[in-house]
């Protein structure tokens, strides 16, 4: 990087939830070269010291407790990485770029977000969607966008191509097939969908949380907490097809899945709804709705083999996060380098 960069993540989401875009990117973003601050809200998971370094390998890459000052972490130029809700702390703080990075469309579950995504595009000199139905939207009001889709955490996940050491918890099957979900137990969860697999296969839904809790009740799905991301890989090397059940509703129309690019980091059969941002990987994903998903599951196992495993993890490499964030950094560079300065 040409210029040092400090980019900061304001106080939305805790570092220890779900590990989705936000924390995956400001990783990415220090494995680039720049200096990140991540602000904690910790409102779900008490943070033990007020400052903590997760990687040792990424001096560069903080975490702080909210009632911690970011200023003193600050490096060189100073650049706000923002979801949605996060307008107030643009409002709050000098700074020389305010980014909105667009990562849900403001409907169905999202819709309170409607009348905020254009005060944000407002705050902001630099927005990124991460699906194309997002992009489409911002761009018919004008708003210079960057598509920048969601990616894997290649290395993290890869372990789980090979059996690790099984969890306690999970069901027990006899050497019969086990599908697999993880991530949020939701509203947007096609519970039909999950229900139609479970009658020929068994089925591990695993996420639910204070937040997310579906009532799932089907004598072959077994439903878990949701885990430490650092347990996930050993999870998902038991699956041996991975589900990605979600409503076609609009909101999914913008969701592009992170999950995906895990289990396919892990070489694993995808097994989903016909989602939009899913398309583009058709020779990746076998895609299946109530009625065809017994079968598509089944094939989807019974084909499954080394060299298919191998095709799966390239397109993963290919789609990093570390690749994202790169892409990221140059339109910030050259944004840096139209502005000036700010006085701190």
């Amino acid at each position: 990087m040409d210029t040092a960069i400090t980019i900061v993540y304001p106080p939305a989401i805790d570092y220890r939830f779900m590990h989705q875009r936000p924390q995956q990117m400001m990783k990415a973003f220090a494995q680039a070269g720049a200096n990140v601050v991540f602000i904690n809200p910790a409102d779900l998971y008490e943070q033990q010291e007020p400052v903590f370094y997760p990687f040792e390998e990424l001096p560069n890459f903080v975490v702080i407790h909210r009632s911690v000052d970011f200023k003193p972490f600050v490096k060189g130029r100073l650049v706000f990485w923002c979801a949605v809700n996060q307008g107030w702390f643009i409002d709050c703080y000098d700074h020389d770029l305010a980014v909105f990075d667009s990562c849900d469309l403001a409907k169905g579950e999202f819709s309170a977000w409607k009348d905020v995504v254009p005060v944000m595009e407002r705050k902001t000199q630099l927005t990124f969607a991460s699906a194309e139905a997002i992009y489409r939207e911002h761009a018919e009001r004008g708003i210079a966008t960057v598509l920048l889709p969601n990616g894997a955490d290649f290395a993290h996940f890869k372990p789980a191509e090979k059996r690790l050491a099984r969890p306690a918890d999970l069901p027990d099957t006899d050497g019969r097939p086990l599908v697999g979900y993880y991530g949020a137990v939701s509203a947007w969860l096609d519970v039909e969908l999950i229900y139609a697999a479970a009658e020929r296969f068994d089925v591990v839904v695993i996420g639910a949380s204070p937040l997310y809790n579906r009532d799932i009740r089907h004598r072959n799905v077994t439903v878990l907490p949701i885990k430490d991301y650092r347990e996930l890989p050993a999870y998902l090397s038991w699956f041996d097809a991975a589900l990605i059940p979600f409503l076609l509703t609009e909101m999914i129309e913008g969701c592009d899945p992170v999950k995906f690019y895990e289990y396919i980091s892990a070489g694993k059969p995808v097994v989903a709804s016909d989602m939009t941002e899913l398309r583009k990987f058709r020779s990746l994903v076998y895609t299946a709705n109530t009625a065809t998903i017994a079968d598509v599951t089944a094939r989807a196992i019974a084909e499954d083999h080394p060299i298919r495993v191998r095709w799966r993890q390239k397109h993963a490499q290919r789609n990093s996060w570390l690749s994202r964030a790169r892409v990221a950094l140059a339109h910030i560079q050259m944004k840096l380098d139209l502005a000036k300065p700010s006085i701190r």
